[in-house]
């Protein structure tokens, strides 16, 4: 009897809308509003006993207690580590994302491309919280896990070590919602070192695109953006000692990038395709054709040109759509759902949901060979 009770319960809930956004399941139980205002009330601030500020947040392995990579941290609140921390300054940007110790390449870049769509940031981080009004030490959050939204609270005390933020962080140090999604993120997870990327930010499902004999072309990556689908790419490393080693041309192996955008220009009286991408570690820049002082930007338009540094932001550049199939080894395309947004200017990808069941015997995976294993 228990599958057709579950059955019900979860046809119940999405009755009630129970998994949307705007009635997201909460993460253990745990209400932001009731949480805040009990400690508001107490004069306290939380300490989430679901996610406590000790080495397990961390993990067991790579960020265990007995790495060299852990010792010495110490879990600081953002008013110990700044005068005047702040949520967000100016709005949320993704140059708000910087790349600490841990080296979560592809969730910077999911986060960094989270920010090109302001709607769908907002869904994932509520802007209903700050550091001066009503503040009680916690936040909240909302992924999207298996077919519904679930909001997860975190309390604000953060690793760090020597006085900084030890993983993710933004060029304005005083800037904290970055890290404490990162936070947020984690909890869902278990732990930091457990950390993916783009379809729990989203609700989106994703496609990969092998970039050596690539079934991709510019017109299928407009389209993506044109559809609010956020993209990363990255370059294939033969061993572990290679990653995030850095090209002649500055790019970072092993290292997801965000693309952020496409353009077509005339160049020498022929048009080019070029991609406009994002390293997250800001600093380190494509040195190659078309980067910001190649002598290929003397034979465009001025003002073409013009237009098109306007649309790159700190640690972006333009490369050219044939050196982009050359050098980087895959694409990833997270296509968004009808549930991740709602503006009519973007064409939206189709949805169609199936809810079901795993039965033994029956539905269950495994092998026909192997009867044992279903």
């Amino acid at each position: 009897m228990a599958a057709p009770v579950a059955r019900a319960s979860k046809q119940q809930a999405a009755a009630e809308g129970l998994g949307s956004n705007q009635k997201a399941v909460k993460y253990l139980g745990q209400d932001f509003e009731t949480l805040r205002q009990k400690y508001l009330d107490s004069g306290v601030l939380v300490k989430d006993p679901e996610f406590p500020a000790c080495p397990p947040a961390l993990d067991y392995e790579d960020l265990g207690p007995c790495s060299p990579q852990t010792q010495g941290i110490v879990w600081k609140r953002p008013v110990e580590l700044c005068p005047s921390p702040q949520f967000i300054v100016g709005g949320a940007t993704r140059t708000d994302v910087c790349q600490g110790m841990l080296g979560d390449c592809w969730l910077l870049a999911a986060v960094a491309s989270l920010t090109l769509n302001e709607e769908l940031l907002y869904r994932v981080v509520p802007r209903d919280q700050n550091f001066q009004e009503n503040y009680g030490g916690i936040f909240h959050f909302q992924f999207w896990q298996y077919g519904g939204w679930v909001e997860v609270v975190v309390d604000d005390r953060l690793p760090t070590k020597d006085g900084e933020l030890l993983f993710l962080c933004a060029e304005e140090g005083s800037e904290l919602w970055s890290t404490l999604l990162e936070k947020a993120y984690a909890k869902l997870n278990s732990s930091y070192e457990a950390l993916e990327g783009f379809e729990d930010f989203t609700g989106g499902i994703s496609e990969l695109y092998e970039l050596k004999n690539p079934p991709v072309s510019l017109f299928i990556i407009r389209k993506a953006l044109r559809a609010g689908s956020l993209l990363a790419c990255s370059i294939d490393v033969s061993s572990a000692a290679a990653a995030e080693a850095i090209t002649s041309l500055k790019l970072v192996k092993s290292h997801a990038s965000s693309v952020t955008g496409v353009e077509e220009v005339d160049f020498r009286g022929h048009p080019e395709k070029l991609m406009r991408l994002r390293n997250p570690w800001g600093e380190v820049k494509w040195m190659g054709a078309r980067s910001d002082d190649a002598p290929e930007w003397n034979y465009i338009d001025p003002r073409q040109k013009e237009e098109l540094d306007k649309k790159a932001e700190d640690g972006e550049f333009w490369m050219s759509f044939s050196d982009f199939l050359r050098l980087f080894s895959r694409l990833e395309i997270c296509n968004l759902s009808l549930d991740s947004l709602s503006s009519e200017e973007v064409h939206k990808w189709n949805l169609i949901l199936f809810n079901g069941y795993w039965i033994r015997g029956s539905t269950a995976g495994g092998c026909q060979h192997y009867p044992g294993s279903s």
